[in-house]
């Protein structure tokens, strides 16, 4: 009978191994080049090794391995109705990151492509919604129906096509701030701000005077606003926003000769009627455009004071901003424009364009 352990019968089994590795080392050593062990005959050669022309390769490797930065916090879009029976646009105004207000954008032009299909795929699948607000009001849904990119690189535009629906009777309303369907809820009600038969001649005389008053320069002819807004703003029920242009549109597309635009805000009080809240005027040539109307109110900062967003038109290009209350004034304090983009060919959009 054989009483032999299975580790006693692997002993002899492994040491032959060690012996048969032993003796192809000696022979490397010993320069042999066939090494005959227990009738194998084995071809001992010195091994070759290729040398690889990272020069060109490394960079796109390790671009490769780098995270593509898209956005980790929430995005606030633009939404314009088109026509009445709902046809509509949307487009990403900023995100909501930790730091504060982000462009929302590919950061290399050598990635756009890239972050433009993630984008697409992230933020307009056929089944995404995005619900519309209006003075912090629910007033409506908008249902992505497909992309319509335009621009490029680090310009891109990152649109999509749908339609919208809104409660009664705000469906005279077209222009709307909106958020992904589930992250945001506002109020229930909106009271649509009533407009002055003379807000408009009002609003005039507010852009003169302060031209005027802040010694701007250029030659102002101002008439009728190109953008008029009723809001409820500051202490009074007659509140504005107003644009007018001198000498050009309320759209991209450079001027052609030297051109003007004024933005105000105003409020009102009964006993001593409209005064300015925020006032904005620039005379400019070719390549100097900035044009700005109002879209919204609505706290992003998260200290309970509601920001303004503005539409700004450039030369070649369109970027929003934010206008806040810093003690007892308001100004700029977040902008999306980038001035390279400026230096592109203009994909005009006239005020027709533009929305209310």
């Amino acid at each position: 009978m054989n009483t032999a352990s299975p580790g006693s019968q692997q002993r002899p089994a492994a040491a032959l191994r060690r012996l048969a590795a032993l003796a192809i080392a000696v022979a490397v050593l010993a320069g042999c080049d066939n090494v005959e062990w227990g009738g194998v005959r084995v071809d001992v050669r010195e091994p070759v090794y290729e040398r690889a022309d990272t020069a060109d390769a490394l960079p796109d490797s390790l671009e490769r391995l780098e995270p593509l930065e898209m956005p980790t916090g929430p995005l606030l879009f633009h939404v314009r109705r088109l026509d009445t029976i709902g046809h509509a646009t949307i487009e990403p105004v900023l995100e909501l990151a930790a730091g504060g207000p982000r462009e929302v954008g590919p950061e290399r032009a050598e990635r756009a492509e890239e972050y433009t299909a993630a984008f697409l795929e992230r933020y307009y699948g056929s089944d995404h919604l995005y619900a519309l607000f209006r003075d912090g009001a629910r007033v409506g849904t908008f249902f992505v129906g497909e992309a319509n990119v335009a621009g490029s690189g680090l310009c891109v535009v990152l649109g999509a096509e749908g339609h919208v629906e809104l409660r009664p009777p705000l469906d005279t309303l077209s222009e709307f701030v909106a958020w992904h369907h589930g992250t945001r809820f506002g109020g229930d009600s909106l009271t649509v701000p009533a407009t002055r038969r003379d807000m408009a001649s009002l609003s005039q005389i507010l852009a003169r005077r302060g031209v005027q008053e802040g010694d701007v320069p250029g030659a102002w002819r101002i008439r009728a606003p190109a953008d008029l807004r009723a809001l409820n703003v500051g202490t009074g029920d007659y509140g504005l926003a107003a644009t007018f242009v001198v000498g050009d549109s309320l759209g991209s597309g450079s001027p052609p000769d030297s051109a003007g635009s004024v933005f105000l805000v105003a409020d009102y009080a009964p006993a001593s009627g409209f005064f300015t809240l925020f006032f904005d005027a620039d005379w400019y040539g070719p390549g100097g455009k900035r044009a700005l109307r109002w879209i919204d109110a609505l706290d992003l900062l998260g200290d309970q004071r509601p920001e303004w967003l503005l539409r700004g038109y450039g030369d070649a290009s369109n970027w929003y901003e934010l206008v806040a209350s810093r003690d007892t004034t308001w100004g700029v304090v977040w902008t999306s424009r980038r001035p390279v983009c400026e230096a592109q060919a203009p994909e005009v959009e006239t005020a027709a364009d533009a929305g209310r």
